[in-house]
């Protein structure tokens, strides 16, 4: 039986060896469509057709592929290729039409327009990487996604924590995914709606966080989950806007998710509910916000006051968080919602009271703060950790309690012999050393609590209680 659409005598383009052919049918073109395979594709299907110096890209309502120059076996026959499709396409019934979109489409790929939402994005994550290389902890302390931090009256955390990196090849695959992805996205829709975009796949990457219950969350990668959502949301609603050279196949684009979705259930760091909230986030706003226009559509007043409501919402978490970095009194009501805090984690308490008895010019206030939030981190760790005791030695110091510093950083020397640091920080606290003159701390480490022997009518009970 014929195919619809395939003239019995059709026009043939061959194609190098192995690499098959493009047949001009009647109503359409059979072609390569991967893996061995041919496809027939409508002409009133195609929607643009990107000519470029080593390929061409054939856009269509269901994909798009690429046509290499490699593959003619003479190089005018690339261009040869692409009149007669744009003249059976003019035959068509809507041809005329059809070739006015795909002139349309050619004219917004003509017009440059600037990336400057997601680079300044990305710019935003270096810099804020960089300060955490400067001024250390305390960065990543303020700006942290934790569910107990952001109930308690922090809610800030949900637009920083997509700012702060732990890493630099974090750091390096969140920018680059944002300059990738995002300038694909934004060159289509412009930039006001990527920051609409950008601003709701954040809120949606840390709300999956926080319903996740995850006791520290960073990354910008939500937002580049967000931007995928985008580019899904243009490539399944509008493809016969898009220029070819801007799309991605859809195979590749469905493979990738799923890949990203399997690592985010197998791979422990990956924070994978994170990564769906913000795919999902911005797959809803790019629904709410993007016409069949594109960047070219004019943007609804609700658009413009949702756009000024982003930046004023990222401004003023922003500076929420930096209030902690300038030390004093903004450290007593964080350290005040930590104790009142039942669940907080060990090293969040531990943390907190470092920083504040380290950082500048901590309150009298803060300091006994402090000293009860080491003093939880320390029980909670059944006195086992010598760097958790020596936070609590250096609280104890920083408040004048000499003698009690003294014991409890003896306590951390006989658990962890031999190191310097410890011995180091001894003779601060005896004088020997300037109380200004604080030693580099180690590498932090866990020793385990010994486990007593138990006799062998006590373990086989023990044996008895855990089997299931």
């Amino acid at each position: 039986m014929q195919e619809p659409g395939l003239a019995p005598e059709p026009y043939v383009i061959p194609l190098r060896s192995g690499r098959g052919s493009l047949a001009f049918h009647a109503g359409g073109l059979r072609h390569p469509g991967g893996f061995g395979r041919e496809r027939f594709t409508a002409y009133a299907d195609v929607t643009h057709v990107a000519v470029g110096a080593r390929a061409l890209r054939i856009g269509t309502r269901h994909g798009v592929w690429p046509l290499p120059r490699a593959w003619f076996r003479e190089p005018q026959q690339a261009d040869g290729f692409v009149r007669t499709l744009y003249d059976r396409i003019a035959q068509e019934p809507t041809g005329a039409v059809q070739l006015a979109r795909m002139a349309e489409i050619d004219q917004l790929l003509a017009r440059r327009s600037g990336s400057w939402a997601t680079r300044a994005l990305a710019i935003a994550c270096v810099a804020i990487f960089a300060l955490q290389a400067w001024l250390g902890p305390v960065v990543h302390h303020a700006g942290f996604l934790n569910t107990r931090l952001v109930a308690s009256g922090e809610p800030w955390r949900l637009v920083t924590a997509n700012l702060l990196h732990f890493g630099s090849v974090h750091l390096a695959l969140n920018v680059l995914g944002l300059l990738a992805i995002g300038a694909m996205v934004e060159r289509a829709i412009g930039s006001a709606r990527t920051l609409f975009v950008m601003g709701v796949a954040a809120l949606g990457s840390t709300l999956a966080g926080v319903a996740m219950e995850y006791d520290a969350l960073v990354g910008a990668s939500g937002v580049v989950a967000g931007l995928v959502g985008a580019l899904v949301f243009l490539e399944y609603r509008v493809p016969e806007r898009l220029p070819a050279s801007w799309r991605i196949p859809r195979g590749l684009l469905v493979t990738a998710l799923a890949i990203d979705g399997v690592l985010g259930m197998i791979v422990p760091i990956i924070a994978g509910a994170a990564h769906v909230g913000g795919f999902a986030a911005g797959l809803v706003a790019s629904a709410l916000c993007i016409g069949p226009g594109l960047r070219r559509e004019p943007l609804a007043p609700s658009l413009r006051v949702a756009v000024a409501l982003v930046l004023a919402v990222a401004g003023a978490s922003v500076l929420s968080g930096a209030r902690l970095l300038a030390g004093g009194r903004a450290w007593e009501g964080h350290a005040s919602r930590l104790l009142e805090l039942d669940d907080a984690p060990v090293m969040i308490l531990n943390d907190a009271a470092w920083l504040i008895a380290t950082g500048r010019a901590p309150t009298r206030k803060a300091l006994t703060e402090a000293r009860e939030l080491a003093e939880r981190a320390v029980a909670g760790t059944e006195r086992m950790d010598p760097n958790f005791l020596d936070t609590l030695a250096e609280v104890q110091f920083q408040t004048g309690d000499v003698d009690e510093a003294l014991g409890t950083i003896d306590e951390a020397i006989a658990l962890a012999p031999g190191v310097a640091y410890f011995e180091e920080q001894r003779r601060r606290f005896t004088g020997e050393r300037a109380a200004q003159d604080r030693p580099e701390p180690p590498e932090p480490f866990w020793v385990e609590p010994e486990r007593p022997e138990l006799a062998p009518d006590d373990e086989l009970e023990e044996r008895r209680a855990t089997e299931p």
